[in-house]
């Protein structure tokens, strides 16, 4: 808890996360095909002009990452934690997110798992639609 970490622990875990988060942007930067959006400080928003964001997102999964799929514009994001500050946590994010660009890139057939979920989801102009069909693919995908 924060009463247990004490104002320094919580600034230096917020100075890690910020650095870590600087680190990360950096990296997302030096890949062409995708732009990070805005300025961010630790939830990093990110899209592509060239490819399908969500694929990637998909490969990222795969990799067992955890990024959120965003609509309008269709992007993916990362919320930054300590978990991520750990070393060599950051450097591994950002080789996996490079093979995923490489990947998607090499295989633009591929359908790819919650891709066209996402991708249909983002030209539906009402959003109730968009979250009531969200909600029952979740139910079916998890039904047990």
């Amino acid at each position: 808890s924060m009463v247990a970490m004490g104002e320094a622990g919580y600034m230096e875990a917020t100075k890690r996360i910020l650095e870590t988060a600087a680190v990360i942007k950096a990296g997302i930067r030096e890949i062409p095909e995708l732009r990070v959006l805005g300025d961010p400080l630790w939830v990093i928003a990110f899209e592509s002009q060239t490819l399908d964001i969500y694929k990637v997102m998909d490969h990222m999964t795969a990799c067992r990452w955890s990024l959120n799929g965003l609509h309008r514009p269709s992007c993916v994001h990362l919320c930054v934690t300590l978990r991520h500050t750990q070393p060599g946590v950051a450097e591994r994010f950002l080789a996996d997110l490079r093979a995923s660009v490489e990947h998607v890139k090499a295989h633009p057939e591929e359908k790819g798992g919650m891709a066209p979920v996402y991708g249909m989801a983002a030209t539906i102009p009402v959003r109730s639609v968009v979250e009531d069909m969200l909600k029952r693919y979740m139910d079916l995908l998890y039904k047990v």
